[in-house]
């Protein structure tokens, strides 16, 4: 069964006219009723309709400043506990690795210099020393 796009269209807008039917509705039962108000809570609704412009326009730049002046979203990563101790964990491993590739190339550094150098002359005349050169090169 094979839809038809006209259908589709005719059911969205009827959907429209539904909802700006239900909007005007409850636009017109505020507005019945906002007449009845207090003052106080009139005054409270505008102070906190000033609060939530201010907080949206803070919010779009990224940055807002405290009462004391300092910017409260130079830091606000530190808020997040599970992605502060990842990026920590994150860290300590690439260190870790960074260190552990440090030693492993400077022991293969020391290692290749020691079977590469000539023996020092003390080396020679080292009497513990001597009889190790001689069975070692009896043995080859």
């Amino acid at each position: 069964m094979a839809m038809n796009p006209l259908n589709l269209d005719t059911n969205k807008q009827q959907d429209n006219v539904l909802n700006e039917m239900h909007a005007k509705q409850i636009a017109s039962l505020l507005n019945t009723h906002s007449n009845y108000l207090s003052m106080r809570t009139l005054k409270q609704l505008e102070n906190s309709r000033e609060l939530a412009v201010k907080a949206h326009a803070q919010y779009q730049t990224g940055v807002a400043v405290n009462r004391d002046g300092t910017i409260s979203h130079l830091f606000s990563w530190a808020e997040h506990h599970r992605l502060a101790s990842t990026g920590l964990l994150i860290g300590a491993i690439i260190a870790g690795f960074v260190l552990m590739q440090t030693l492993n190339q400077q022991s293969e550094h020391g290692d290749a210099f020691l079977l590469g150098a000539e023996l020092p002359p003390e080396a020679f005349v080292d009497i513990g020393f001597e009889p190790r050169l001689n069975s070692t090169q009896a043995k080859l």
